[in-house]
């Protein structure tokens, strides 16, 4: 890069016997060396030397009987926090009534293993700040910690969260999901950046069912921006399945049972648990409760993050909410819409690169876009976070933002990458206008010439879209950049979505080949792209009601080009254009809203 701006890369386009853990002498051990990773993150890149401690650790049949007596205690903590009094709604087979139970009819049904009689029990209201504050592991030895860790834990606050959502997926799906791996790290992989399983030990119960299953993992939580640090713990996971219909899956951190290196996070009895709707539905009650040393949060961040919105039960309940709308929209026969007119439009692939602003996507198109859309997102949270594997460094010019870059290099035998080094850079800024205006703002074809400095002057038009679900501005869309009325100089393929804890929108160029392959259902693999875009936080949070509203957003801004001056480091020059870059662009947001509301 030199001091010119870059130009378009075109390039880059059940039985209840078997729910508590059984001990390791009675249980096969599974060695989760070829499972080690995300599908994100090769495995070698996570054997870290406390990993490998840890892994070691765990074998033991001593340690897997502290690490089960955990993981049950904490389930019971769950259940607590979750319904904390709320009745529990289950059908009953070969009956057309419902049945309502409470807290201690499903903590019977636990230790008795059968329903309880159709007489409710009263009980007194669990305590939910009290309890779920309070040490679960008073009878296990946790020997001598030193003054360090003493007063590192000093300086921890607890952040409890509670949310409930109803979902449309069966529930051993969704614990099949928390349970698998890859499929854990995919679905949140707005939140997880990286994890592994160290040892799992497994029952399996009826009909190769989760039901007893006990993981320990490691794991890192991420926020989309490199302005905030992760967290990283490890920890305990149990699957029990608690009565007909019904499932929890609980994490507990394990810090205080084998070493580790830092203690400025700890993972509380957290999880969901899962119930049986009718017509596929499932109830998820989920619940966050950790303790967190948030000293190191920039004052920008802090009102965000204490108001559990970033790394609360909300935002996994929208995360696992957003997978349900997305699998719906694959699966969906449905053609396109064209600028918000939906039906069908008739296509063919000679009329790209003209002026026709006309375009159906077949079926066979329609899912390769889906799935280069999911690909890119997924691929923008993983390097626009604050990940330990992301190495970000400040760029060292004074100015009004703190703007971070990294470069990455090519991977042998990837199609999905440009075959150079990339680099990207990123800031987050504070825009005094609600998120939903800066969230439209950014996301409409008709705006990007505002922010976009390659935009300006150029007519950018929305060839076809694809509603995700049934807000119309939680789309999939192509957009097509013309200089003039015949000449196209980029195509960009544009997911945004939008939700109470935050927004984003990401996008990335494809060039004209490559666009047309991909509408005929071409391998959206073979695409190599490179995702930028932003995330827009609410801020300046206050509460209505039961509601947390926001006057103002925190943006963050990614952008990820293709430098061919860089080698080894980042020449000045580039630096100089990247600080010159990300600055003109958070300005012209900014000044947007200030010439006009949108």
């Amino acid at each position: 890069m030199n001091n010119n701006y870059p130009q378009y890369n075109e390039g880059a386009g059940s039985s209840h016997t078997s729910n508590s853990p059984q001990r390791a002498s009675n249980f096969p051990i599974f060695d989760q060396s070829a499972s080690n990773s995300n599908s994100n993150v090769k495995g070698n890149e996570l054997h870290r030397a406390s990993d490998l401690l840890m892994a070691v650790s765990v074998c033991t049949e001593a340690n897997f009987s502290r690490i089960a007596d955990l993981a049950d205690t904490a389930m019971d903590e769950l259940i607590k926090a979750a319904l904390d009094g709320d009745p529990l709604w289950m059908p009953q087979q070969n009956e057309e009534a419902e049945s309502y139970y409470t807290l201690m009819d499903i903590m019977k049904m636990v230790e008795v293993g059968e329903p309880p009689s159709s007489s409710l029990l009263d009980f007194e209201l669990f305590n939910t700040k009290s309890d779920a504050e309070s040490n679960i592991n008073n009878n296990t030895n946790l020997g001598f910690k030193d003054n360090q860790q003493q007063q590192q834990q000093h300086y921890l606050q607890t952040e409890f969260s509670r949310q409930t959502e109803f979902v449309k997926m069966d529930p051993l799906s969704i614990v099949g999901f928390l349970m698998d791996l890859e499929q854990w790290s995919l679905i949140f992989s707005d939140i997880v950046s990286r994890a592994a399983i160290l040892q799992m030990w497994s029952s399996m119960g009826p009909g190769g069912t989760y039901d007893g299953t006990l993981q320990v993992m490691t794991a890192e939580f991420q926020l989309a921006s490199p302005l905030v640090e992760t967290r990283e713990s490890y920890f305990g996971r149990f699957c029990k399945q608690l009565a007909p219909y019904t499932w929890g899956v609980v994490d507990i951190s394990l810090e205080d049972l084998f070493p580790y290196p830092s203690i400025g996070f700890c993972r509380k009895p957290s999880g969901c648990l899962i119930q049986a709707c009718p017509d596929g539905i499932s109830k998820v009650m989920w619940v966050e409760h950790v303790e967190v040393d948030n000293r190191c949060v920039q004052p920008m961040f802090q009102p965000y993050i204490n108001s559990g919105l970033a790394f609360g039960a909300k935002r996994w309940v929208s995360s696992l909410v957003r997978y349900c709308i997305w699998q719906t929209t694959l699966e969906a026969k449905s053609t396109s819409t064209i600028n918000g007119d939906p039906g069908l439009v008739r296509h063919k692939s000679e009329s790209l690169g003209t002026n026709k602003t006309q375009v159906s996507i077949l079926q066979a198109g329609r899912l390769s876009v889906l799935k280069l859309a999911e690909r890119m997102t997924r691929t923008f949270y993983k390097v626009v976070s604050g990940s330990k594997e992301n190495p970000w460094m400040k760029i060292p010019i004074p100015g009004p933002h703190d703007i971070r870059v990294m470069t990455q290099k090519a991977k042998e035998n990837d199609p999905g990458r440009p075959p150079c080094t990339s680099v990207i850079f990123a800031t987050s800024a504070q825009v005094p206008n609600n998120p939903n205006e800066v969230f439209q703002f950014l996301r409409h074809e008709k705006s990007r010439n505002k922010w976009d400095i390659l935009s300006f002057g150029y007519v950018i038009t929305e060839l076809a879209c694809i509603i995700n679900g049934n807000d119309s501005r939680n789309r999939v869309s192509i957009i097509q950049v013309n200089s003039s009325p015949r000449k196209v100089e980029v195509f960009y393929l544009q997911e945004s979505y939008f939700d109470a804890t935050g927004s984003y929108i990401v996008y990335a160029p494809v060039d004209l080949f490559a666009m047309s392959i991909l509408l005929r259902g071409g391998n959206p693999d073979n695409v190599a792209i490179l995702s930028s875009g932003f995330v827009v936080l609410p801020d300046n949070l206050k509460m209505n009601g039961q509601e947390i509203e926001a006057d103002g957003s925190i943006v963050t801004v990614a952008l990820n080009i293709v430098d061919h001056s860089i080698t080894e480091r980042i020449p000045f020059d580039s630096m100089v254009s990247m600080h010159r870059i990300m600055n003109e662009t958070v300005a012209s947001i900014k000044q947007a809203f200030q010439v006009q509301q949108f």
